[in-house]
């Protein structure tokens, strides 16, 4: 119970009058364990949301008791609107903390961290400068038996998400390989503890082992979360589930919401165990199902019921809704991946024109990204308006980590990684080798790099001017440091910008524009964030930068098509659902052939994506495919084989040569593993051998661009740019008259 006068605004009345039986149970349990099995589509925001409001109407606790927990930004901003919502307006300031998990952990280390020897202003690394970390680690520690990067990196990210530490697994490690792994986890995190930094799966492995070393802070922070409650329960990991045990151990007010069916992460850590075992965890968990489903037709329930329900590691529960029966599922095969494309391109042109639908509403979803390349061809022949989620996002541009690397600075000085990008944008002499000399001399004097970099005119290993240069930078960033308490982010950003001659240095490059209007987006975001109730300093708006996540590129108001993958699906819904590449090999993946727990985590996949659709739902694939240039036959899902035919409209392509015959058990496929599909054919030729994927051009008429896809070689080479004032354009690399522009 929330201490007397603790709530003592005007009583709050929460009405339960739009809830459903089952969801109003959920809403007014007694305190204790509880776990919601929410069917998709059934709610569980809703029930989330009156649980928190009726907890604090009910004055079972105050504000500062309750903690809810999501798993994305945008379902954090859902949450937090709805309960103030039914709080009301004028009760803003009385808010319980809703946050992500990350969010969470890294607001309980700013204040706790110094416990493990962290600043309160310590960096949170991006993939991009974390692997640049383990690179150097790499290459410093020059092992016998050194791993490569992609695989040290994935081993050190599993560890810390099943809460290993590096001398848990240095004990356990076997020779070879598995203790070079080892041993670089441990060096790599030696150097993120003298940076004062932390990558994204740090913030939840160090909260766990400030919980478990020190309890006087774990019991403060267990007061802090007196009523815990966690959204998507099935997709916790090891570590998540130890830092919400340790929270709720003291109360036992633990409230968790999930669908065991939409478990879709376990590549990257989640445990279905977690939600299938509550009740083994809670023996007095009070246990609801919610069951209706508000969303999706009744065929597309049905449809998607059938094939989830071969699945063996699942609690039993039947959806059902009230809506109507609606259309059947449209099943097309295509000859090839283009008439696939081409089938989806010329449906989303016909729902948009008489169909009445706007392009925002649709999505087209596949299991790999190499996949979008025949789709986004096709609607750029049909000039629909896409855009593809998961690409670059706006804070991992060059331009804008070049500015951010002045912000993390400021924020910690001790962010080596940060400073070698700072010095070296605009350029200004200080070079990689005379960063090498600073990173030797702050070694020398066990002094942190940024304050190397203000001594190295003592250092003769450096040339005076290049010396001059970097004491000049230095002192301007220190004062700038005293001043940055007192100062707003806007005002920071400004004065980086202007001081660093960062915004001169862009006027030299041939896409000045474009680059000059991110550093306007980044004014525009300081201000934003200057300007918000809540408030924060400079570490919190990188903290909040740091993470930013993909479904946080989603734009339902921009009046343009959806793509992407099935794992990025999670959480939405749309009017109208394309499912492509539904093909034994390719979903389920190959990777998947031989192991149950993996095939059933596939099939969960395809259920997640059956259920994110209202009204239309489109399964697509193809009689044959192209992989590696080689082209290969297809053959059906055995999702697709799961749903009663009764509920399908099947399309069949004019060139159907072949029948789709039954899978045999003893058939491989070739793998279509997201790392080894190529983006594209060889080089061009024609004098682009060199433009690849992803590279910045320039055209006399349409201006900066990138380089989306390329196809053909020599001189038939063609390349899908997407510019900034002409959109996707086809271009023959040998008349195109485009220019590379250099980083």
């Amino acid at each position: 119970m929330a201490p007397p006068g603790s709530f003592e605004a005007a009583t709050v009345t929460v009405k339960l009058d739009d809830l459903n039986p089952e969801q109003r149970a959920a809403v007014l349990a007694p305190d204790g364990p509880i776990l919601i099995l929410a069917g998709a589509g059934s709610g569980k925001t809703r029930v989330l949301t009156y649980r928190i409001a009726h907890i604090l109407a009910e004055r079972k606790a105050s504000p500062a008791e309750v903690l809810a927990v999501t798993f994305t930004n945008k379902a954090t901003k859902e949450m937090r609107e709805r309960v103030i919502s039914l709080l009301g307006d004028d009760n803003y300031a009385r808010q319980p903390w809703v946050s992500t998990f990350h969010s969470a952990c890294a607001r309980i280390l700013r204040q706790e961290g110094h416990a493990l020897g962290y600043d309160r202003n310590f960096s949170i690394l991006d993939e991009g400068d974390s692997m640049t970390t383990i690179r150097r680690v790499l290459d410093d520690a020059a092992l016998a038996d050194s791993p490569p990067l992609e695989l040290a990196r994935a081993r050190i990210e599993q560890a810390k998400n099943e809460a290993v530490t590096p001398d848990e697994m240095l004990a356990s490690a076997k020779p070879g390989r598995e203790a070079s792994i080892a041993q670089i986890y441990r060096l790599y995190q030696q150097r993120m503890h003298e940076m004062n930094a932390m990558d994204f799966s740090d913030l939840q492995l160090q909260t766990w082992l400030l919980f478990e070393r020190f309890p006087e802070i774990l019991e403060k922070w267990q007061r802090r979360a007196a009523h815990l409650l966690v959204d998507e329960y099935q997709d916790t990991n090891r570590v998540q589930y130890l830092i919400v045990q340790a929270l709720a151990a003291r109360s036992g007010n633990l409230c968790v919401v999930g669908d065991e069916d939409q478990s879709i992460y376990r590549w990257r850590g989640a445990d279905i165990r977690n939600i299938l075992d509550f009740e083994r965890d809670y023996p007095a968990a009070q246990i609801f199902k919610l069951e209706q489903n508000y969303r999706s037709t009744k065929t597309i329930l049905a449809a998607a019921g059938a094939v989830i329900r071969n699945n063996t590691e699942r609690k039993v529960k039947n959806l059902w809704t009230e809506n109507g029966a609606g259309e059947p599922v449209t099943y097309y095969t295509g000859a090839t991946e283009r008439d696939e494309a081409d089938f989806i391109a010329l449906e989303i042109a016909r729902l948009t024109g008489a169909g009445g639908f706007r392009a925002a509403e649709v999505v087209v979803f596949y299991r790999v990204n190499a996949q979008s390349r025949a789709i986004e061809e096709a609607l750029v022949r049909r000039r629909i308006p896409y855009y593809v989620v998961g690409g670059v996002r706006f804070y991992e541009q060059r331009d804008v980590k070049d500015l951010l690397a002045y912000l993390r600075v400021i924020a910690n000085p001790a962010d080596a990684v940060s400073l070698e990008r700072m010095v070296g944008t605009p350029p200004r002499g200080i070079g990689a080798k005379s960063f090498e000399a600073i990173v030797e001399l702050a070694a020398r004097e066990r002094i942190p790099a940024f304050e190397a970099m203000g001594r190295l005119e003592t250092y003769s290993k450096v040339a005076l001017r290049i010396a001059k240069q970097a004491g000049m930078l230095y002192s301007w960033m220190h004062d700038l440091r005293e001043r940055a308490p007192d100062s707003s982010v806007r005002g920071i950003v400004e004065e980086v910008v202007a001081h660093s001659g960062f915004e001169p240095y862009l006027d030299t490059l041939d896409d000045a524009p474009a680059r000059k209007q991110n550093l306007a987006e980044m004014l525009s975001a300081a201000s934003a964030f200057d300007a918000e109730k809540s408030g924060g300093g400079l570490s919190e708006f990188l903290e909040r930068v740091a993470l930013v996540s993909d479904t946080e590129q989603i734009d339902s108001s921009g009046g343009r098509a959806a793509l992407m993958t099935l794992h990025t699906s999670k959480g939405l819904e749309y009017p109208i659902v394309f499912m492509a590449g539904m093909e034994e090999g390719l979903f389920p993946h190959s990777r998947s052939a031989d192991l149950d727990e993996e095939v059933e985590e596939e099939r969960r996949l395809c259920y997640v994506g059956m259920t994110r659709a209202r009204q239309l739902l489109y399964l697509t694939n193809t009689l044959s495919r192209e992989i590696y240039g080689v082209r290969q036959e297809s053959r059906q899902s055995r999702f697709l084989r799961e749903v009663d035919p009764a509920l399908i409209r099947r399309i069949a392509p004019a060139r159907e040569t072949a029948p789709i015959r039954p899978l045999s058990p003893r058939e491989t496929y070739v793998d279509l593993a997201d790392s080894q599909l190529p983006d594209d054919e060889p080089g061009p030729g024609g004098g682009n051998g060199s433009l690849s994927i992803g590279a910045r051009v320039i055209h006399p008429t349409f201006g900066r661009g990138i380089v989306q896809r390329r196809e053909g070689r020599g001189d038939g080479a063609k390349a899908w740019v997407n510019f900034e004032r002409g959109g996707i354009k086809l271009l023959v690399l040998k008349f195109a008259n485009l220019r590379l522009l250099g980083d």
